[in-house]
């Protein structure tokens, strides 16, 4: 799913947004894109939940949505400078213990991260999104695609995750969106376990943004 036509399956603030990016009326944060004349912020969400082998899914874990520059220039590229528009995009969690930084790319993720790859998916794993009525759009309906299962190995720390464009693991010739790092990291994490990830865009009214 792209971006831009992401935006778009948000309904009438999505809209607002790429116009508003059209004509430069709109300001940048790490948190997303706030629209001044629509007192609307378009940002992000991660959760996981972690479920231990054989058995059921805990409890959701939120965390915010950090977009860094790269993201965000693609974003405005797309709508503004002719950019080609990427096609898929990809959920991939990280071992390293650090914050996601403002100028982290996706030519350098596997690195400043530490992208962990101990699971037995083949790939990254897809966000796959469905048309939303609710102002915002998400991959919830597709996360069995977007559960990761812990290889042999193990015990595994995860300390985040990053929305990338490419699907292979450890691919450094991708476009980084967003990242997070956990409120609280997965520690300790074994062979068999499996953790569910979750993006969710959405588009909020300046009073229901806290």
């Amino acid at each position: 799913m792209k971006i831009m036509k992401a935006l778009q399956n948000l309904g009438t603030v999505g809209r607002d947004a790429i116009r508003a990016i059209r004509r430069h009326k709109y300001e940048l944060s790490e948190a997303g894109i706030y629209l001044p004349a629509a007192r609307a912020t378009i940002g992000g969400t991660f959760r996981h939940a972690h479920a231990s082998a054989g058995g059921e899914f805990g409890p959701w874990q939120v965390d915010p949505n950090r977009l860094v520059k790269e993201g965000l220039n693609y974003i405005l590229n797309t709508a503004l400078g002719g950019t080609s528009q990427q096609t898929a995009f990809y959920l991939a969690p990280f071992a390293g213990n650090v914050t996601p930084a403002a100028d982290w790319k996706g030519s350098t993720f596997k690195d400043v991260a530490t992208e962990f790859t101990g699971y037995t998916n083949a790939s990254r794993l897809p966000w796959t999104t469905t048309p939303s009525t609710a102002e915002a759009i998400g991959n919830s309906s597709a996360l069995a695609a977007a559960t990761l299962i812990y290889s042999a190995g193990g015990p595994y720390n995860l300390y985040g995750i990053g929305l990338l464009t490419g699907s292979a693991k450890g691919a450094t010739a991708n476009i980084l969106v967003a990242a997070t790092r956990f409120a609280t990291p997965r520690t300790n994490q074994l062979a068999g376990d499996k953790l569910a990830l979750e993006y969710v865009l959405s588009a909020k009214d300046e009073g229901d943004v806290t």
